[in-house]
């Protein structure tokens, strides 16, 4: 089975799903597969570099020869259910990348208090949380599908929705031959890389750093609509941080750090930065949340912090600044890590007995 058809939202890049449709597709065409995308919608940043990806992209329509010659099909984004009636069943997975096919409200955390949560999907309960602002999940029809997942946490909330079939296909990330170099100048330099959105948290990613006593300097790469707040809570503070906005080519930024803060609010369902982040030799910190210890493990490639736990993080990078040994080691076991579990070679043989599966 050779032929792949992907379903999804947007054209360009949005965040890690799209991010993860490209990478996947070109992986999958350099080992002899077609990979065709179809989109319901239009938007995303370097379209033309997203569309080279793929054999072909083009607007999603049920008549789409694509629906029919396609020997698998990969839907990335939630389509309206009544277009998975014009999907041939027998062959059709769903990739769960997101909470919205089980949380109404889409970020799986309260809307006061921003206090995670951790239930199966109850139409009540959930129509309440969601102030009423989003349609219920679509999960009878979904339920039909076999699930696609990264990490075991995704799994487990699937199967507590009542997804019966469910399936980890291992991410996977190409490794740099470049040696690092740490805080050469011996200033602590922090990435943050991510959508600017309040449940990606680079507002308690500021907070920790207010409370930094050691020369650093942070970048902030990303686009989103809090990013005013973040501009003027950076000011505020005083801190030395630098917007980059979107970065079409996040490799460029590697080079350029010591350690990629990953403070998020919300349950990550997997949080590929980091795997990008080992993969060029860069240890993280991040607070323990949904997949994350998927790839991160404490004091082997990076620290992991109780969640909002502003000062316990401060704490951390401070220790670590006056410790570039430490960073050096955890760089070099993220590498080691990246390669053994995480390779392309491992990726494309699942992907295969996933197609093989296909009867």
């Amino acid at each position: 089975m050779k032929n792949i058809l992907y379903i999804g939202k947007y054209n360009g890049i949005i965040g890690g799903i799209e991010r993860y449709m490209q990478k996947s597709a070109e992986l999958l065409r350099q080992n002899g597969f077609a990979v065709h995308y179809l989109h319901t919608d239009n938007g995303g940043q370097t379209p033309e570099a997203f569309s080279a990806a793929f054999d072909s992209i083009a607007e999603f329509s049920p008549e789409h020869p694509q629906l029919k010659s396609a020997d698998v099909v990969v839907i990335h984004n939630i389509i309206a259910p009544e277009l998975l009636k014009t999907l041939p069943a027998d062959r059709t997975f769903f990739f769960a990348h997101d909470h919205n096919i089980y949380c109404q409200r889409h970020h799986y955390y309260t809307p006061f208090g921003r206090k995670n949560c951790h239930r199966a999907y109850h139409k009540f309960i959930c129509k309440l949380c969601s102030l009423g602002r989003n349609e219920p999940p679509p999960l009878e029809e979904y339920r039909k599908l076999p699930a696609l997942v990264l990490s075991d946490f995704m799994a487990e909330n699937l199967r507590k929705n009542g997804f019966e079939k469910v399936v980890k296909l291992p991410a996977f990330i190409t490794v740099s031959q470049k040696e690092h170099s740490f805080m050469p100048d011996g200033v602590l330099r922090i990435l943050f890389l991510g959508q600017l959105i309040r449940g990606k948290g680079a507002d308690l990613m500021l907070n920790a750093l207010a409370y930094l006593d050691i020369p650093f300097e942070c970048t902030i790469a990303g686009e989103g609509k809090d990013r005013a707040m973040l501009e003027k809570k950076a000011k505020e503070y005083m801190l030395n941080v630098k917007f980059t906005g979107f970065v079409s080519d996040p490799e460029t930024l590697w080079d350029n750090c010591d350690i990629l803060f990953f403070p998020i609010r919300w349950q990550e369902p997997f949080g590929l930065v980091g795997l990008e982040a080992m993969a060029h030799g860069v240890p993280v910190i991040a607070f323990d949340l949904g997949g994350v210890r998927e790839w991160l493990s404490e004091f082997e490639n990076g620290i992991l912090v109780p969640e909002k736990k502003e000062v316990a993080a401060a704490g951390m990078l401070g220790g670590l600044a006056q410790n570039r040994q430490a960073l050096e080691a955890m760089g070099k076991r993220g590498l080691k890590l990246a390669k053994e579990k995480f390779s392309e070679e491992i990726f494309i043989e699942k992907f295969k007995e996933l197609c093989e599966g296909i009867k």
